[in-house]
C-alpha cells in the first residue's frame, strides 16, 4: 500500500511540475519576452519603405514652367525568385504528366471550395519531389472523403496523400512571362530573356518610367518576385527650346546637364519612409505608419523670359538652314540687371526623348564652344584708350595705305581707308587703325582690361561643360599680341563672355556680373571706364547699323540701335586659320538712348556663299529683339522725321 501511495504521489507531483514548468514557460514568453518576440516578428512582417520625393519646379522670370515632375512608376523583379518559381512549376507538370490545360481543367472539374482535387499520389518518388517544390497554392493531405461534381463520384482515401490546388495561388507564378509582357506591351520573348539574362541578380528593373495605372495593373497580378515602385519623371514643357539651358535629369530623376545639374541640391527633394507590412511574396498588404514624411525639392525661378528664348530659338534655326550653317548660338541679357533673358545653342535635342539625349546634340556651345571673337572686340579697345586719354573722340588716325606691319606680321583693312577718327574705324571696321590705337596703351593696360571684362575668367553661373578661354600672361604680350588682341584675335572666349563685356557700353562703363536667377533689384556693378567714354563708343557703334556701316540688316524700326559686327575665319586644327570657314557674328544694344538689352549672335560655317556678320548674323539680332522689345513694352526711342511719317501714312 505504501508503495502504490508513494508512486502515486510521485505521478501527482510530476504533473503538477509539468503544469508549473508549462505556465512558466508561458509566463516568459507572453510576459517578459513579449516586446522581443513581437519586434522578431515584425522583422519577418514590417517593413520600411522610401517615399520618393519630387524635384522642385524650375520657372522662369514671368512664372511660366520650364521643368516639372510627374508621378511614375517602375517595374521591377528577382530574377531569382521569378525563375525559380518558373521553373519549379514545369517540374510539378512534368511529375502529373500533365501540361498546363489539363491542369486548368481538371482544376475546374473538381473544385471543392476554394481547392481542387487532382490526383493521389501512390508514387513514394513522386511525393519526395512534390514536396521539395514547395510550391505555393500546392497541397498533400491525408484525408478521407467523397467528392461530387457535376454529375461525377470521385472517392478519395486516406492511404495515400491526395493532390490539391488552389489556382488563384499558382496563378501568381504560373504564366508571369506572358502576363508581364501583355500588360508591359512587349513581347513575351524579350521580357523571357532579359530575365534570364540575369538569372543571378537578386533585383532587375523590368521597365521605368511607366504610367501609374499600367503599373497598378501589375500589382493586381500579384506575380511572385515582381514588385512595382513609385518614382518621379521630370517634364520639360518648352522641349527643345531652352533644352541646353535647363538640362535634364536621369532615369533615377538626378540632374546631369545645365540649371538641373548646377542646383541639383537645390532641387533634389529629401524621400520619407513609411512602415508596412508584406506578405509572404514580398508586397504590401497593409500600411502601419509614416515614419519620415517626404520632402519636395524647392522650386526655382530662373532670369530666363521663354516668350524671348522662343523668339530667339525660332530666328536662329531658320538662320541656320537657310545659310546651312553648322551650328548657331544667341544669347540676350538685361542690360540693367545682367539677367540672362535667353541662351539658345543649336543644334538642339528634346529633352523628353532620351533618345536624342546623347554626344553633341547636348552641348550647350554658348559656354563650351571658344571662338577669337573678331572685330566686335574694336570698340573696346577704343573705349580704353579714350578713357586713358591717349586719344580723343577727334584723334587721326593715319591708316593708308590699308595696310601695316608690326614685327613681321602684316595686317591688312579691305580697302585702303585713309584718314580716320575713332568714329570712323568702328563704322569701317578697320583693322589698321585698330591696331595702331592698342599701341597707344601699354600690353599691361590692354591686357589687363580684358582680364576687368571677364575674358578668360568664369561666369560665375555655374553651368556645367563652361570653357573660360585663354588670355596670354602680361608678361608673354608682344607689339604683335596687342595689335592682334585689338580686332579679336590671338585669344578665345565664348559667346557669353562676349555678350557679358558687351554691358559695359549699357552701362556707362559700368560692369554688372551675370545672374541666372530672376533678381529682385539690380546688383552692385563696377566701374572700369568713364561714363562719358562707354557713351562716345556707344554713339560710335550706332553707325554700324545706319546705312553707311557693316550692319544696316540689324536696324530695329523704330528703335536705335548700336553694334559691332564680325566676321572671322576659324582656326584648323593643325594651326594657323581656314581661308573659307567661317564665324559671322553680330553683337548690338538696344534702344540706344535707354539701353534695355543685348543681344550677341554667332553664325558658325555658313555655307551658302554668304558669311559676313552683317548679312548673317545681323538679320536675327533685328527679328528677336523686334518681339523682345514689344513683349517688355520698351518704348521707341528713333524720332521720325515729318516727311518720313507724311509718306508712311499715304
Amino acid at each position: 500500500m505504501a508503495s502504490e501511495f508513494r508512486r502515486d504521489k510521485v505521478v501527482f507531483y510530476l504533473i503538477v511540475i509539468g503544469f508549473l514548468a508549462v505556465a512558466v514557460r508561458a509566463f516568459y514568453v507572453q510576459v517578459l519576452k513579449t516586446d522581443f518576440l513581437r519586434n522578431e516578428g515584425d522583422k519577418r512582417h514590417v517593413r520600411n519603405i522610401e517615399i520618393p520625393a519630387p524635384r522642385g519646379e524650375i520657372y522662369d522670370r514671368n512664372g511660366m514652367l520650364l521643368a516639372l515632375s510627374t508621378p511614375m512608376a517602375s517595374v521591377w523583379v528577382d530574377p531569382k525568385i521569378l525563375l525559380e518559381y518558373d521553373r519549379n512549376y514545369r517540374s510539378f507538370l512534368n511529375v502529373l504528366g500533365l501540361n498546363d490545360a489539363e491542369l486548368v481543367a481538371l482544376a475546374e472539374k473538381n473544385r471543392d471550395k476554394k481547392l481542387s482535387f487532382i490526383t493521389q499520389v501512390n508514387d513514394s518518388e513522386r511525393l519526395k519531389i512534390l514536396k521539395e517544390l514547395q510550391l505555393p497554392g500546392v497541397y498533400l493531405k491525408l484525408i478521407e472523403m467523397t467528392l461530387q461534381r457535376d454529375g461525377r463520384k470521385i472517392v478519395i482515401n486516406k492511404e495515400s496523400p491526395s493532390l490539391w490546388v488552389d489556382m488563384r495561388l499558382i496563378e501568381r507564378y504560373r504564366h508571369s512571362f506572358a502576363l508581364l509582357a501583355q500588360v508591359l506591351g512587349e513581347p513575351v520573348k524579350v521580357v523571357r530573356k532579359k530575365i534570364e539574362s540575369h538569372d543571378k541578380r537578386r533585383f532587375l528593373y523590368l521597365k521605368r518610367s511607366l504610367q501609374p495605372q499600367i503599373a497598378e495593373r501589375i500589382d493586381q497580378l500579384n506575380l511572385y518576385g515582381v514588385y512595382t515602385q513609385d518614382e518621379y519623371k521630370r517634364y520639360y514643357p518648352a522641349a527643345e527650346t531652352s533644352s541646353h539651358l535647363i538640362g535634364f535629369t536621369n532615369i533615377d530623376d538626378r540632374g546631369l546637364e545645365g540649371v538641373e545639374l548646377a542646383y541639383e541640391d537645390w532641387l533634389s527633394g529629401q524621400p520619407g519612409k513609411k512602415q508596412v507590412i508584406k506578405d509572404r511574396a514580398g508586397h504590401v498588404v497593409d500600411f502601419v505608419r509614416d515614419v519620415k514624411a517626404s520632402e519636395a525639392g524647392k522650386p526655382i525661378v530662373l532670369s530666363l523670359d521663354e516668350r524671348i528664348q522662343h523668339f530667339a530659338y525660332k530666328a536662329l534655326k531658320e538662320t541656320m538652314i537657310k545659310h546651312q550653317a553648322r551650328s548657331a548660338v544667341s544669347v540676350v541679357l538685361d542690360a540693367k540687371t545682367g539677367e540672362i533673358l535667353s541662351m539658345v545653342s543649336l543644334p538642339g535635342y528634346n529633352p523628353n526623348d532620351s533618345s536624342q539625349r546623347k554626344g553633341r546634340a547636348i552641348r550647350n556651345r554658348v559656354i563650351t564652344d571658344l571662338i577669337e571673337p573678331g572685330s566686335t572686340i574694336k570698340p573696346f579697345v577704343i573705349a580704353k584708350a579714350l578713357d586713358e586719354g591717349v586719344i580723343t573722340t577727334d584723334t587721326v588716325i593715319d591708316t593708308a595705305p590699308g595696310s601695316v606691319r608690326i614685327q613681321g606680321e602684316r595686317i591688312t583693312d579691305t580697302h585702303n581707308y585713309g584718314e580716320l577718327t575713332p568714329h570712323d574705324i568702328i563704322e569701317k571696321s578697320s583693322n589698321v587703325g585698330a591696331s595702331k590705337i592698342a599701341l597707344k596703351l601699354t600690353a599691361e593696360q590692354q591686357r589687363e582690361f580684358w582680364k576687368e571684362l571677364g575674358f578668360g575668367q568664369e561666369s560665375g553661373l555655374y553651368l556645367p561643360g563652361e570653357n573660360n578661354g585663354y588670355l596670354k600672361p602680361a608678361q608673354q604680350w608682344q607689339p604683335i599680341d596687342q595689335a592682334s588682341a585689338s580686332f579679336g584675335y590671338g585669344f578665345n572666349i565664348n559667346i557669353l563672355s562676349l555678350a557679358h563685356a558687351y554691358l559695359l557700353f549699357a552701362n556707362r562703363g559700368e560692369m554688372l556680373p551675370l545672374s541666372l536667377i530672376k533678381l529682385q533689384q539690380p546688383p552692385q556693378g563696377v566701374q572700369l571706364v568713364k561714363p562719358q567714354s562707354a557713351f562716345d563708343v556707344l554713339s560710335m557703334m550706332e553707325s554700324v547699323v545706319s546705312k553707311k556701316g557693316t550692319a544696316p540688316l540689324a536696324q530695329v524700326p523704330g528703335y536705335r540701335v548700336a553694334g559691332k559686327t564680325g566676321t572671322v575665319h576659324k582656326t584648323s586644327r593643325g594651326g594657323g586659320y581656314q581661308q573659307n570657314t567661317y564665324m559671322s557674328l553680330f553683337a548690338g544694344v538696344v534702344p540706344v538712348s535707354d539701353p534695355n538689352m543685348v543681344m550677341v549672335v554667332a553664325i558658325n560655317e555658313p555655307a551658302r556663299g554668304i558669311y559676313y556678320g552683317g548679312a548673317v548674323a545681323a538679320p536675327v539680332f533685328k527679328e528677336v529683339m523686334e518681339q523682345a522689345l514689344r513683349l517688355r513694352n520698351v518704348p521707341p526711342d528713333q524720332v521720325e522725321t515729318e516727311t518720313h511719317l507724311v509718306a508712311s501714312h499715304r
